[in-house]
């Protein structure tokens, strides 16, 4: 029987969830955990001490097992993995001026990274960047609104279920249509 090195993936995913993060514009690979990407990514974020809740087709019972995690509604949940970027960004928590970690951190999850072209701009992105995204136009402003009193908003991962490629907006990054 084969092993699986959990750690091992995690520490290489959790470079890949990193990477994109901190350079908007990029795109990096994660691993297969269990056969399917976005376990994968559930099982770097998730731990005892954080909330979550899964508005996908995917299973998380081995994650729940993994990791202990507590399972939140949208409003409150450190971690939402979702298909549908838009309607879940007007509802999730964003974090206070005292405590700007207490927001969430969105994983959409989609099966395709091609969309709408959108100029990036912020912190990671040399003068701007011309990139496409799987949204509509509408997420753009909710996406900017939210993110406007820094440090305060929200991050937003890109996973593509079926190779797993992944991209990422972070909270310093400003969107325009292109």
């Amino acid at each position: 029987m084969d092993s699986v090195d959990i750690e091992k993936k995690n520490r290489k995913n959790f470079r890949s969830l990193l990477d994109v993060l901190s350079m908007p514009g990029t795109t990096s690979k994660v691993n297969k955990l269990f056969d399917s990407y976005v376990l994968s990514v559930g099982s770097v974020l998730l731990y005892s001490e954080v909330s979550y809740i899964n508005k996908t087709q995917e299973d998380f019972s081995l994650i729940d097992a993994i990791t202990n995690a507590q399972k939140k509604d949208i409003k409150d949940a450190d971690y939402i993995f979702c298909n549908d970027p838009i309607t879940v960004l007007e509802i999730v928590k964003k974090g206070t001026h005292l405590n700007p970690d207490f927001s969430a951190t969105i994983i959409c999850v989609v099966d395709s990274l091609e969309g709408i072209k959108l100029n990036l701009k912020g912190p990671g992105i040399d003068n701007q960047k011309e990139e496409s995204y799987p949204i509509e136009k509408s997420f753009v402003e909710q996406f900017n609104n939210n993110n406007q009193n820094y440090p305060l908003g929200n991050e937003i991962y890109f996973l593509n279920k079926i190779d797993g490629t992944i991209k990422a907006l972070s909270r310093t990054t400003k969107l325009e249509l292109v």
